[in-house]
């Protein structure tokens, strides 16, 4: 089963070619990026629920003084997923320090070349073991004992004949938190059905959520299943985690890329039975959001006029339009409100948008531009808050990216190195279990590891 399948492309650029790649990446440094090196996270260790490593080089810039460990320094994850809510998920909790260790299979996973998974699957180890292979599969139930956490992706059928589901590793590690991101809910009659996001999609009824340029249900073009399960993957873990400091055992937790789009949907719905939305479903293509127009010379504003200020200015005086109060606006006739509307259209037009945002701005109206994809990755609030970083991928050179997502003060998260090459750590991290350099000779002569 596939845990996710759908992305975001951008563009990358390394010093010799463009390349693409998706959810954030570009290859152009940028003034300021941050720079993490090409060698893939440091061998780190294991504690136990308490940090209990020392700092490796201290905090990066903006990190308090003296402060040199991570948050989740000494926390232990193996990583066995594909996908984006998996591989995103897990993430999360690797900026902020904790040692994953990828498990793949001899050779590489499928898809880890794809532009995607150099975001997705950096700041890790990688370790290539056959689970096939009894020896395989015995050299990763050792790391498992040594783990807090293990996430898969795989169908429930699939980790039952690897002999790597729950209750066969349960045993051997009574105290591990074991998180599958499933497509589907295990339980359910779709459980062992092929499932990616469209599908969850379609089933969940997003098609017809999403306003269209011509009639009929449309797949949205946003991993939204895949993006909603990613965010309940770390908070699921660290629930669990928290629950193992009181019981002394771990526990099965799961996040279906079904709860993950209904963890989005069901805060906001646009549709209901009686086919009503909140955004204007137009065919042919038009304009659906009534707040964005076109500018001068082929520029796009985004005139959201609440700002949560007072105003001192109206958005009509600015435009050079007459004044229509809210309630007669909506008590206008339809065509009374497309001749306001293409009045104000043809007002923005007519206007510098750099200008006419300053103007919004400075009466306390919200208003921004609305850029190319690729322009973001050289906006100075961006470069500046380490929220774009520059990560050396060992195979396409230098990239930019997007950096970590959530600020703490005392123990900032940090990019710790590029998806590293596949079985780059496997000596290092078996040699943390036991195996001496004989043993792993013995694995690799059998196509083991």
């Amino acid at each position: 089963m596939k845990e996710g399948g759908w992305c975001e492309t951008a563009l990358v650029a390394s010093e010799q070619e463009r390349l693409p790649v998706t959810n954030g990446v570009s290859g152009d440094d940028g003034p300021g990026a941050e720079r993490a090196g090409s060698d893939g996270p440091a061998n780190d260790g294991r504690g136990d629920d308490t940090p209990s490593r020392e700092g490796r080089d201290g905090p990066p810039a903006g990190g308090l003084p003296g402060v040199g460990r991570d948050a989740l320094e000494g926390l232990r994850i193996l990583d066995l997923t594909g996908g984006i809510a998996g591989p995103l998920g897990v993430l999360q909790l690797a900026e902020h320090g904790a040692d994953v260790i990828k498990i793949e299979p001899v050779g590489g996973r499928p898809g880890r070349t794809d532009p995607a998974s150099r975001v997705h699957n950096r700041s890790r180890r990688s370790v290539t073991v056959d689970l096939h292979h009894p020896e395989g599969r015995e050299a990763f139930l050792r790391l498992a004992e040594t783990a807090d956490v293990l996430v898969e992706a795989f169908a429930p059928a699939t980790v039952a004949d690897l002999g790597i589901d729950y209750r066969s590793v349960e045993g051997r590690a009574p105290r591990l938190v074991y998180c599958s991101v499933p497509a589907w809910p295990r339980g359910s009659r779709f459980e062992d059905i092929p499932g990616y996001e469209a599908l969850v999609q379609a089933r969940t009824g997003q098609h017809w959520e999403n306003t269209s340029f011509r009639p009929g249900p449309v797949f949205l073009h946003s991993p939204v299943a895949s993006m909603g399960a990613m965010f309940l993957v770390p908070i699921g873990i660290m629930a669990a985690l928290y629950a193992r400091r009181r019981t002394g055992r771990g526990q099965h937790l799961e996040v279906s890329l079904l709860q993950g789009i209904m963890s989005l949907t069901t805060q906001n719905w646009n549709w209901t039975d009686r086919g009503q939305f909140g955004l204007v479903k137009a065919h042919p293509a038009g304009i659906h959001q009534m707040s964005v127009f076109e500018c001068r010379d082929g520029e796009w504003v985004h005139a959201s006029t609440q700002a949560g200020l007072t105003p001192t200015r109206s958005e009509a005086s600015i435009l050079g339009i007459d004044e229509v109060p809210f309630e007669a606006l909506v008590a206008m006739t339809p065509a009374e409100r497309a001749g306001y509307e293409t009045a104000k259209r043809d007002a923005y037009r007519a206007l510098d948008r750099d200008e006419v945002i300053e103007t919004l701005h400075s009466h306390g109206l919200g208003a921004e531009a609305i850029v190319a994809p690729h322009e973001r990755w050289g906006h100075p609030q961006l470069l500046a808050t380490g929220s774009v970083v520059r990560v050396e991928d060992p195979d396409v050179g230098p990239t930019t990216q997007l950096g970590p997502t959530i600020f703490l003060a005392a123990t900032p998260s940090r990019v710790r190195g590029p998806q590293p090459r596949a079985g780059a750590h496997t000596d290092e991290v078996l040699a943390e279990v036991g195996y001496d350099r004989s043993a792993l000779a013995d694995l690799r002569s059998k196509g083991v590891i």
